[in-house]
């Protein structure tokens, strides 16, 4: 359902938010240190939440969808112990619509995006291979077709209006002398006009465009 605010249309998504909306809202207002780093180290007791993008989503789905989790483990064919990359998660997602799996919902449109849906894409570069997040707020229509979001995620690069920027549990990382780990900020998910499917991403609401292979899905167990 889409409803129009101040002239933009707002993805308007169910009443209940999705178990992974809760989980993400019930680690950022309990940590006490957060540290974007590629090896999980989570100690809920003292609040202590270290991981990156993956790390985040992969520790959310254990504890807040456990179906959802051991799908992804079982599709995916991951070791133990082990997490998919975001490469691995782009895949898993985008095979939903085709094979729906047990614990989770496809969403092929950012329309229909909404607090707790998980988003990955894949960005090849010379220090990444994509990333993961999880959907903060219904989406915002913008005049370009484009839509505006919230996101909570573990990153070492800010978005738009990010809250990692002035939050003193965020501690800096050397090599960025940036805030880093859990936080939420804004960026764009871009869509096709006509289909409304995921073609691509910016960074936050003033970077370049990205095409990107992305795709969402809706854990519910």
């Amino acid at each position: 359902m889409i409803a129009f605010w101040g002239g933009l249309a707002v993805a308007q998504p169910p009443a209940i938010d999705g178990p992974l909306f809760r989980e993400a809202t019930r680690e950022f207002g309990t940590m006490t240190s957060t540290i974007y780093q590629h090896k999980t180290r989570v100690d809920p007791t003292s609040g202590s939440y270290g991981y990156d993008c993956v790390g985040f989503v992969s520790y959310a789905l254990r504890q807040a969808a456990p179906e959802a989790w051991a799908t992804v483990v079982k599709v995916t064919g991951i070791a133990k112990g082990r997490i998919p990359s975001p490469t691995l998660y782009r895949s898993f997602l985008a095979g939903l619509a085709d094979k729906p799996q047990p614990g989770w919902k496809a969403v092929t449109k950012a329309s229909e995006l909404r607090p707790g849906d998980v988003v990955a894409w894949e960005h090849k570069t010379e220090t990444a291979s994509g990333h993961a997040v999880i959907i903060g707020k219904a989406p915002v229509a913008r005049p370009d077709g484009s839509w505006l979001v919230e996101v909570f995620d573990s990153t070492s690069s800010p978005h738009g209006d990010d809250s990692r920027a002035n939050d003193g549990r965020a501690q800096t990382l050397a090599s960025t002398n940036r805030h880093s780990g859990l936080g939420h900020g804004l960026m764009v998910i871009i869509a096709d006009p006509a289909s409304g499917i995921f073609t691509g991403v910016r960074w936050n609401p003033k970077a370049k465009a990205v095409t990107v292979p992305i795709a969402a899905g809706r854990p519910t167990s």
